[in-house]
């Protein structure tokens, strides 16, 4: 993003003239290794614009999460090269139920998308910076004012100028101009391509994530990219699962080998894809039962109806281990069990359950739960990981522990099968629930929502300390 500031005059550096191009004639010479340019405004007085990269100025804010998981790859492209007059490929989901949006600062990127707001949509412009009137001196759509929206305004999209974390908080209605950017150029970002010479969206996952989180993605990418009628696939091999094993459990198409970079949009760092507000809220269109494997399905339905007969349950998911080694954080924060008992007593008082079904990886939370409900508590057996597990093997994540702990690939591929089907079995037995509490937002949370159509009774989420469900 190029930042606007004060005119250097000790300085020397290149000269642009202002205009509409001013922008893109300054990334040109970024691609030449300069970072800052001298600008002569015929509107006002003259400039400096100064280049940063997206993610390092992201990362610089104190609001950016800690976990080490956002820090591998980049979630917010550099965005070189952009086309604003491009209107097919321009991505305006996010201003969908904004009557105007406020601006607070002047930037490459809240003057051009002044200029997108200006041209594709009616909503009201409002701005605190005066200085917008050098780029746009005769648009009168354009309103001065310093006054802020309140916090209660769900109509008025705010954008801020410095890093807010709205994906990891789930808050789009406060913005900061990289994260408004990215939704908005989010398709140029993916592809050069005409979108009507798309025909596949390739998902390349990291290994580390879980099949809770690739079906997420999977699903929603396909809600997402249905417009252009293109087609998600998996990249074979590429996750942690062989591909046997994907082809057993789930109803999710491989590349095909008639795809290439002529039809075929590569989606190779997909957290910057999934931390969008379409993705994030896209959570009517998630994986169902329906993708899942008929007689997989048939199965866990049989067991399910053995385990819990008519007994009315609690269903409660508590995420540890990895969510607390790698430092996860927001309405994804794990929380401590202590923390949860007041209200899962509370539910339990009030809606007389018979017993509670605990999903959790962890061993450390089961054992309080065993100890808090005596004879209340039912699981499935499973593998189990401590805190300490992840200090020990100095990993953060448990595909890292997995691997460490079964090296050979034979061990390790009949490893993730056997744990991936009791995942299932552990999130049928959720949705066989009448009521549900989780820890905070993860795969396992969608998935268990996605197998009972119907909905739950009451849904508690206690990373955000709130009833109702949102991911």
């Amino acid at each position: 993003m190029l930042l606007i500031e004060g005119f250097d005059k000790e300085r020397n550096y290149r000269t642009l003239a202002l205009g509409p191009d001013l922008f893109h004639r300054a990334l040109e010479c970024v691609l030449l290794g300069e970072k800052r340019f001298h600008v002569k405004n015929q509107n006002g007085e003259d400039f400096d614009l100064l280049y940063t990269d997206n993610q390092s100025w992201a990362e610089s804010s104190l609001e950016y999460p800690d976990s080490p998981l956002f820090h591998q790859d980049p979630l917010y492209p550099p965005y070189i090269f952009y086309d604003e007059h491009d209107e097919g490929k321009l991505c305006l989901d996010i201003f969908e139920g904004f009557k105007s949006i406020w601006f607070q600062e002047i930037s490459e990127y809240t003057v051009v998308l002044t200029g997108v707001l200006l041209s594709q949509t009616n909503i009201s412009i409002l701005w605190k910076d005066e200085r917008i009137r050098w780029f746009y001196p005769d648009e009168e759509r354009i309103r001065i004012t310093g006054e802020e929206p309140d916090s209660s305004d769900e109509q008025t999209l705010k954008v801020i100028n410095t890093f807010h974390a709205s994906a990891f908080v789930c808050d789009f209605i406060t913005m900061d101009p990289v994260v408004l950017f990215h939704h908005v150029f989010v398709w140029q970002w993916l592809t050069k391509l005409p979108m009507d010479k798309v025909k596949y969206a390739e998902i390349l996952v990291a290994r580390s994530e879980g099949i809770g989180s690739i079906l997420t993605l999977y699903a929603r990418a396909s809600h997402f990219l249905e417009r252009f009628g293109i087609e998600v696939t998996l990249q074979s091999g590429s996750s942690r699962y062989a591909d046997h094993i994907i082809g057993k459990y789930f109803n999710i198409r491989l590349t095909p080998e008639d795809s290439d970079e002529t039809n075929t949009i590569y989606i190779t760092n997909y957290y910057s894809l999934l931390f969008t507000k379409m993705l994030r809220y896209s959570t009517g269109h998630d994986f169902s039962a329906s993708n899942l494997n008929p007689r997989f399905l048939s199965e866990m339905k049989e067991y399910g109806d053995v385990v819990f007969a008519d007994k009315r349950m609690l269903g409660i998911l508590l995420r540890g281990s990895d969510y607390i080694a790698s430092g996860m954080s927001g309405a994804s924060a794990p929380v401590t069990v202590e923390s949860t008992l007041p209200k899962i007593r509370e539910w339990m008082e009030e809606e007389k359950y018979d017993g509670i079904f605990l999903a959790t990886e962890d061993r450390d939370i089961l054992d309080k739960m065993l100890k808090a409900f005596p004879g209340k508590i039912r699981v499935i057996s499973q593998e189990r990981y401590s805190i300490t597990d992840f200090s020990r093997e100095n990993v953060t994540t448990i595909s890292e522990l997995d691997k460490k702990r079964h090296p050979e690939k034979e061990d390790y591929d009949a490893f993730v099968e056997d744990s991936l089907a009791n995942y299932f079995y552990a999130l049928y037995l959720l949705s066989r629930c009448e009521s549900f509490m989780y820890s905070g937002q993860c795969g396992g949370i969608v998935m268990a929502k996605a197998l009972k159509p119907e909905g739950f009774k009451r849904l508690w989420c206690f990373a955000e300390n709130k009833e109702g469900f949102k991911a």
